[in-house]
């Protein structure tokens, strides 16, 4: 998959892949998935680069990704340890996501995603 964006969407710039660390975290609630964002938001360890809040009425998810929503983060981690190891500058995608959300992730569900996405060609 990581080849097939670099060639689809990234025009082959491989510092534009920003998912190859991705973790998913999943909320029964709004209120704990705003929880969470604003404890990572506070943290000083914590570089958030890039929000991308796919919960709100502005994001068209039924034509943009079949009804999937989340809230994407792109960090990194700044600490003395993550510096040592040479992995500060290393940028992960955590997915906050609502659990009727997740359910959508299943794999009939994500299989149906990428038929739609291969068909937008992205």
């Amino acid at each position: 998959r990581a080849i097939e964006k670099l060639v689809r969407s990234y025009e082959g710039r491989p510092a534009r892949l920003l998912d190859v660390s991705r973790q998913s975290v999943i909320f029964e609630s709004t209120h704990a998935l705003a929880d969470c964002l604003s404890l990572i938001d506070a943290d000083c360890e914590v570089v958030l680069l890039q929000v991308r809040n796919r919960l709100t009425d502005a994001y068209d998810a039924r034509a943009l990704s079949q009804g999937y929503r989340d809230v994407n983060l792109s960090l990194r981690f700044d600490t003395p340890e993550a510096r040592a190891l040479g992995i500060d500058l290393h940028v992960c995608e955590v997915q906050l996501l609502l659990a009727g959300f997740a359910a959508r992730k299943s794999d009939s569900g994500h299989k149906r995603y990428v038929a739609f996405r291969n068909a937008r060609g992205r």
